[in-house]
């Protein structure tokens, strides 16, 4: 009996284009460029990445940390920049809390449209030699797609979509505690009007985006114990695809503390690295395979 983890390394083995770039261009052929456009910006001013670094999923959820790490007085100062001097003068849409609040609607938007994505994404496939669950069988997969049950006969046959799909509600995240600044809001008589609201505002952006993309993967390995525990009853492990990135490490040494024969099939040379980084000094048996 095998216990499979599959990555998104799997679904790209089959020509399934779920890369990030893939979903970039969902996005932006569907009129949300100016999201991208806002999420790139905010991963190279509060993050210091380069969007155009992303490879992968787990990269792309390493960048996912900025909305940890938004910096309050930066939103607060854009927000007076592009905002009506004159309340006065002004309308909804020009005053600076409003200004604050549409980075809201973008942290919602991206995620939003990601699981439309996955509904929408064709995951027929053609079978080959790698990939032949049988019952008794168990497969562990990171991916969001539904590629093996559209593909396969899982009778008997233990599936676990460790981090959902977009009909259960999805995990899409880094493991950084949310703990945004706040700032310390008095209001009185003698409180400025827009100074307060603009800076409710702001804690309540910094405290939706740092929740919205925690992936509290302690939590979740407590949650699926049991399929961990299990492993020592199959013959051997076979890792296909997964990036074994900084976001998916609690997991691997999981697996690696239960397994004692792992067959690593990867879908390029980082996630080989990646892997060996976390196995350390393990004696356990790995061979490892390139896609």
């Amino acid at each position: 009996m095998i216990f499979y983890v599959l990555g998104n390394g799997f679904d790209l083995h089959y020509g399934i284009p779920t890369k990030y770039s893939n979903f970039k261009a969902y996005l932006m052929e569907n009129g949300y460029c100016e999201i991208v456009d806002k999420v790139d910006d905010l991963f190279e001013r509060f993050g210091h990445f380069n969007p155009e670094d992303i490879k992968d999923w787990s990269t792309f959820e390493d960048m996912l940390v900025v909305f940890n790490n938004l910096n309050p007085d930066e939103l607060y100062d854009e927000a007076f920049d592009n905002a009506e001097t004159d309340d006065d003068r002004a309308g909804y849409w020009d005053s600076p809390s409003w200004n604050v609040n549409y980075y809201n609607d973008y942290i919602e938007v991206l995620k939003e449209q990601f699981e439309i994505w996955i509904n929408r994404m064709n995951t027929a496939i053609t079978p080959d030699e790698y990939f032949n669950p049988l019952p008794g069988d168990a497969v562990l997969t990171f991916n969001y797609t539904p590629t093996v049950e559209t593909n396969f006969d899982t009778s008997g046959i233990q599936i676990t979509h460790i981090h959902g799909t977009p009909n259960q509600g999805i995990v899409l995240g880094h493991n950084d505690v949310p703990n945004p600044y706040l700032y310390r809001v008095i209001e009185d008589a003698d409180s400025d009007y827009r100074d307060t609201t603009t800076r409710n505002a702001i804690n309540e952006v910094l405290t939706q985006a740092s929740q919205n993309y925690y992936k509290d993967s302690l939590q979740i390995l407590r949650r699926y114990r049991c399929v961990f525990s299990q492993i020592p009853r199959f013959n051997k492990v076979i890792i296909m695809g997964l990036s074994c990135g900084m976001q998916d490490k609690m997991y691997v040494e999981e697996i690696i503390k239960y397994a004692s024969v792992i067959d690593v099939y990867y879908y390029d040379d980082d996630a080989k690295e990646n892997f060996e980084s976390i196995l350390g000094n393990s004696t356990i048996t790995v061979k490892y395979y390139k896609w």
